[in-house]
């Protein structure tokens, strides 16, 4: 648009100026074949101006970091865990300003979790991709899982270099969070668990024999 309207202001400042000179119908098509190129090369130097700036802002925003807090609701081996966890899902560093939860976690039982740990963090890197979790509550015996509410977040952090900041803001109902059913199937886990059912096994034969051996001595104790 800032092109267009320049390009009118020339067009018509360049119209006067021929035409306050009288010059030949030659020399005026001579002149007008010169500011026709000038226009030309103008425009294409705006319209490369203008292109170079959106890439480059088009660039920035690509690149960006991008910081959110999730949770994860994780039932594993009888045990339910919470977790809260906090990551860099863009392609740079973050630096980070300042974290707001509110309202703060609270758990049902009397167990402390630091679960408003997150909170304090202050001036802090995040690499793209890295990731800060942590426990806020738990159930098994006893219930010491978070009281479920809407919960408010704001995360002010910097680019890499610290020249620009971005915020996300953002409300979660922990109502709707679903559980995850974690079962590890890695190799060391599995060799665990076959480790334990081995035992387990030597442990109730160990039991059935002493349970026979118990038998035969009231037997003769009998006779």
């Amino acid at each position: 648009m800032n092109y267009i309207i320049t390009s009118l202001i020339i067009s018509l400042t360049t119209t006067h100026i021929i035409t306050s000179l009288q010059l030949e119908t030659s020399d005026l098509i001579s002149l007008a074949s010169v500011v026709i190129s000038a226009l030309s090369l103008v425009g294409a130097l705006i319209t490369y101006i203008i292109k170079s700036i959106s890439d480059y802002n088009k660039k920035i925003e690509e690149m960006r970091p991008n910081v959110f807090i999730s949770y994860e609701n994780e039932f594993s081996y009888g045990l339910f865990n919470q977790r809260l966890i906090l990551k860099n899902y863009g392609k740079t560093t973050a630096w980070i300003s300042s974290i707001s939860i509110n309202p703060p976690f609270e758990n049902k039982g009397d167990a402390d979790f630091l679960a408003n740990t997150f909170a304090t963090i202050k001036d802090f890197p995040l690499a793209p991709g890295q990731k800060l979790d942590t426990v806020i509550g738990a159930s098994g015996q006893i219930d010491e899982t978070i009281i479920k509410t809407k919960r408010d977040y704001i995360i002010n952090y910097e680019s890499e270099d610290r020249k620009r900041q971005y915020i996300s803001k953002y409300t979660v109902n922990e109502e709707g969070y679903p559980v995850l059913l974690r079962v590890d199937k890695s190799k060391d886990v599995i060799e665990i668990k076959n480790s334990i059912k081995t035992v387990s096994e030597e442990l109730k034969k160990i039991n059935n024999k002493g349970v026979e051996i118990k038998k035969g001595k009231r037997k003769q104790t009998i006779l």
